[in-house]
Parts: structure tokens; C-alpha cells; sequence
């Protein structure tokens, strides 16, 4: 009734897009404060205060692209994209979650600030987990 290749490429297309919602996600969460108070991790990068406020968000640049890139080439009909933004939303999954542990570690300040600092690394979470997700979206 239906023909197989439209349902692929209508699943290719959902996959995609949802790949590179998610690096779209990955990348503006970067812009909500991450890991320290005075700036947004962004701006966080020329004023970083140690190792890993440089690094964290330069690795989350490159996977939000890499996500992003995987979904739109997997648009364009290549398998291998949506494997390149699974994995990459699996990684970015990681260190957000990673983030928000060290962050609750290391939360003993009375003014409510932890919370502000968790925005960037849920939201984080969250593309990754709708890039790690895209994969899988296939109608029956």
C-alpha cells in the first residue's frame, strides 16, 4: 500500500531533524550559566577559572556540531550520521550529568545560586537525551 522508500526517507527526515534539534539544544544551553556565577560559560572561557571551565564547553561545542552535523547528514541519506549524533548525544549526556553531580557536590552556598547553575547542564541533558532518542523514531 504504501511505498518502503517514502517511509524511510519520511523516518530519515524525523530522525534528522530531531538529531539536529538536539545539537541546536547542546549548543544553547552553553549560553545558560554552567559553572561559575560571574559569567555565562560562553563568556565563562576567556575569563575561566581553572581547567575545566575551558573545556567543558569546548567539548560541548564540538559534540553540539557533531550532533548536528550527524542528523543532517543523515538527512541527506547516510547511515553513519545518525550513529555520529547517538553517540555524540550519549557523550554530551555524560558530562552534562557529570556536571550537575559535581556541581550538587558541591553545593554549600546559602543565596540559591546552585540551582541557577543547574539550567545549562539540564537543559543540556535533555537534547542530549532527544539526540541519543533519534535513532530510534520509526513509524510502524
Amino acid at each position: 500500500m504504501f511505498d518502503k522508500r517514502k517511509d524511510q526517507a519520511a523516518d530519515a527526515l524525523v530522525q534528522g531533524g530531531v538529531a539536529i534539534a538536539a545539537g541546536v539544544m547542546l549548543f544553547a544551553s552553553l549560553f545558560l550559566p554552567w559553572l561559575t556565577t560571574k559569567y555565562t560559560a560562553i563568556a565563562g572561557m576567556t575569563h575561566a577559572e581553572n581547567q575545566a571551565q575551558l573545556v567543558i564547553p569546548l567539548t560541548l561545542i564540538l559534540l553540539a556540531v557533531l550532533t548536528f552535523f550527524g542528523g543532517g547528514i543523515h538527512i541527506l541519506g547516510y547511515k553513519v550520521g545518525i550513529q555520529l549524533a547517538t553517540a555524540t548525544s550519549a557523550i554530551a549526556f555524560f558530562i552534562s550529568v557529570m556536571v550537575i553531580i559535581a556541581t550538587l557536590a558541591d553545593a554549600n552556598d546559602t543565596q540559591g545560586q546552585t540551582l541557577r547553575l543547574l539550567v545549562g547542564p539540564w537543559i543540556c541533558a535533555a537534547g542530549s537525551i532527544f539526540g541519543a532518542i533519534s535513532s530510534k523514531l520509526e513509524r510502524r
